[in-house]
């Protein structure tokens, strides 16, 4: 009998190395100092010596957080362990649905206590007992003699760019002004709302904005923290009468990447076909977007460029062979880093139609329609919010989320002037399944937001939803619902 490892005990390593006979009956054996090899310990590689850089992030990235809301994500920073996040107000806009992502697994529900849109900084409340390693970052204090921070000084801010979570990025400042901070550190976009440390650990800004460079990253635009102190005070006064949001932990995006060889099984098997995944309720046209979807369609686009370029150098009377194909690198990074989400996206889009007076005006004066640019157009409705439906429970989304929509265009064939709401929601892999029996989507506008257009999903829909996720599903579980 041989201990592959051995046990270190004060200051001593102790190994067996024992020959048994193993006779019937039970065998007991003792493993003591007497039949030990005793030898020192081997000795321990020298601890590394972080610098202050990299010790301050450690600490500090329990103070940031993803903010989510249904215009889209940002980056918070805690400021008070009560529960106060401070964010930018453009990150919120006129969200109703807005919550906080401390890491992968926990994301629970926010309340907007105080905004200024004109400071842009926004307040956010909730329960951080969801979150027992969070910390708050330390605010600089207002100084009277001395700047909170001096131009070519170190900085550093923490974020949430691209869907990764906690990057740290670093710079310089560049021009400190009356209300703002000019830096060359790298602000993403997800990072807006994020704290900006200086060289001592303390917040002196909030990255909001980043005026991109010719030749270069750019220069970001960060607000001086004194100008978001009134806004904090605002909501330290409304916190007293505040209810605090729920601790109850929401749904959040699966952590694993869906099986590239799924992708490319469920894509490569013959010609694919893409009406399940397309449909309309009401003044909607909704798409049901899975990972084997989103690969389908960039495939196809790479092979009809691949196309284009075969047809020129034909006409050119053919080039040198090469392995030509278009974007490869990106999408390799794009799979590598787990771009095709494991969620399914459901988007309803609202639809045109001809305006009245353009209709009127058209079969009065045919010839003035072409005249005066083709028939006008307008939108039918706007996204307000959807329900999703496994059998008779709703499926609580990852993400509720809307898109403003402008259209601007005119020709000789239409002319549309208008702007809407395109909802766009993420649930998990499981939420549509033969198991639920039906499924039902139903969708709400904000033109009569208590009224629903509703619309049950044909079988081959919920199989085809399902055979996208069930190579995820099988491997990594489902959401429970």
């Amino acid at each position: 009998m041989t201990t592959p490892q051995g046990v270190d005990y004060q200051g001593r390593h102790y190994a067996w190395d024992l020959e048994i006979r193993v006779a019937d009956g039970p065998c007991s054996i003792d493993l003591s100092n007497d039949n030990a090899r005793v030898s020192d310990p081997p000795p321990l590689e020298p601890a590394r010596k972080l610098d202050d850089l990299t010790m301050m992030f450690q600490k500090y990235q329990k103070s940031v957080v993803t903010v989510w809301s249904e215009i889209g994500t940002g980056t918070g920073f805690i400021v008070d362990s009560s529960g106060l996040v401070m964010t930018n107000q453009h990150v919120i806009g006129p969200s109703e649905l807005v919550s906080v992502q401390f890491d992968t697994k926990r994301k629970v529900a926010a309340k907007v206590l105080a905004s200024d849109a004109q400071r842009d900084v926004a307040v956010l409340y909730a329960d951080l007992s969801a979150f027992p390693g969070a910390i708050p970052a330390p605010l600089a204090a207002p100084r009277v003699r001395a700047e909170l921070a001096v131009e070519g000084e170190k900085v550093f801010t923490i974020g949430s760019p691209l869907g990764l979570k906690k990057i740290i990025t670093s710079g310089i400042v560049s021009k400190v002004e009356e209300r703002a901070i000019l830096s060359d550190v790298n602000i993403n976009h997800g990072n807006s709302g994020g704290p900006l440390f200086n060289s001592l650990g303390e917040v002196i800004g909030i990255t909001t904005f980043l005026v991109p460079g010719a030749n270069g990253p750019g220069v970001a635009g960060i607000i001086r923290i004194e100008q978001a102190l009134p806004v904090l005070a605002q909501a330290r006064k409304k916190m007293e009468d505040a209810t605090l949001p729920s601790a109850r932990l929401l749904p959040v995006e699966p952590a694993d990447p869906y099986p590239l060889d799924a992708l490319k099984e469920l894509t490569g098997a013959g010609k694919f076909d893409r009406k399940p995944y397309f449909f309309s309720v009401g003044g909607f046209d909704v798409a049901l977007a899975t990972p084997v979807l989103e690969y389908e369609v960039r495939e196809q686009e790479n092979h009809q460029a691949a196309q284009e370029r075969s047809k020129r150098t034909k006409k050119r009377g053919g080039s040198p062979p090469s392995a030509f194909e278009p974007l490869q690198d990106l999408h390799e990074w794009a799979e590598y880093a787990g771009e095709f989400k494991p969620v399914l996206f459901v988007q309803a889009s609202p639809q045109l139609r001809e305006t009245f007076a353009s209709i009127v005006g058209r079969e009065l004066v045919p010839e003035i329609g072409l005249l005066d640019g083709g028939p006008r157009m307008k939108f039918k409705t706007d996204f307000y919010r959807m329900k999703l439906f496994c059998g008779t429970k709703e499926v609580e989304p990852i993400q509720p989320g809307k898109a403003a929509t402008v259209v601007n265009a005119h020709n000789s064939f239409t002319s549309i002037t208008d702007a809407t709401y395109v909802g766009i929601y993420s649930y998990p892999p499981d939420a549509i399944s033969p198991s639920c029996g039906k499924v039902t989507l139903q969708l709400f506008s904000e033109k009569d937001p208590g009224k629903s257009e509703a619309r049950e999903l044909d079988p081959q829909s919920i199989q085809r939803i399902w055979n996208d996720f069930r190579p995820f599903v099988a491997v990594h579980g489902g959401s429970g619902n």
